[in-house]
């Protein structure tokens, strides 16, 4: 699946990475979209990660067990959302749990004027709040 909704960045997702909803991972749009070159992988992750955030993109979706599984890694090590340079692994953890309907995930970027060659860094305490409060869980 194609969609050319960034003005420098053409989203694309393998159609076995979709569920039957039309759910992705970040990780799975971000790779397909870069290829799959593992470094541009994580950085494009990582920029949509901070991106979504700063414009509390409640479209992201995580199971009820991803989510405890997130909750306690947060518990012992904040870093999980405080680290998302795109060198970060825990960019990788994030993007891999955090699903998306690709097409709602792509008009929302493009309405948004998301910029590939950006990074996007939300507070702290943003990263916190959207996460707890904007993710989805089921």
């Amino acid at each position: 699946m194609k969609s050319s909704d960034s003005p420098d960045l053409e989203f694309t997702v393998s159609p076995t990475d979709v569920d039957e909803d039309q759910f992705v991972s970040i990780w799975n749009i971000a790779s397909s979209t870069m290829g799959g070159n593992a470094v541009q992988t994580r950085t494009l992750a990582s920029r949509l990660l901070g991106f979504l955030c700063k414009h509390r993109c409640g479209l992201l979706t995580v199971s009820s067990t991803d989510a405890k599984y997130l909750d306690d890694w947060f518990e012992r090590d904040n870093s999980l959302l405080y680290d998302w340079k795109p060198e970060s692994e825990k960019v990788d953890v994030l993007s891999q749990h955090a699903y998306v309907p690709f097409d709602a995930f792509c008009n929302f970027v493009r309405a948004n004027k998301f910029k590939s060659d950006q990074n996007h860094s939300p507070r702290r305490a943003d990263r916190v709040d959207w996460f707890t409060n904007d993710w989805n869980v089921g």
